[in-house]
């Protein structure tokens, strides 16, 4: 007697997926398409986030340079809002940068 579980063995496994490619929505190259433009939605989502809070972090560097100046303690200077501004130009370029690599060696057609 021959003891028999509900998990498939490689024989069965093999037939269904050949069984399940062969479906006509499965079969299409329509597929590739939707996933490239969740990608591109994606991609298009992360760098609105990342401005986003960039524009956010220099807003509040600038509110506290301002309140340091109002009340006169120093505590944050131009030079520090500078500062600020220089990181948000590392990170933005590395992500500009990262990109440009991509369109070039990532996806194999330049441009």
């Amino acid at each position: 007697m021959i003891k028999r579980t509900l998990v498939p063995n490689k024989g069965e496994l093999g037939i269904l997926l050949v069984a399940l490619a062969c479906l006509p929505g499965i079969a299409s190259a329509d597929w590739l398409t939707t996933l490239n433009q969740w990608g591109s939605n994606i991609r298009l989502g992360l760098y609105t986030l990342a401005g986003t809070l960039g524009l956010i972090c220099l807003i509040w560097s600038g509110a506290q340079w301002l309140i340091a100046r109002s009340t006169g303690d120093r505590s944050h200077t131009f030079m520090d809002y500078l500062e600020q501004v220089g990181v948000l130009l590392v990170v933005g370029g590395s992500v500009l940068l990262g990109t440009a690599a991509w369109q070039v060696f990532g996806t194999g057609v330049p441009g």
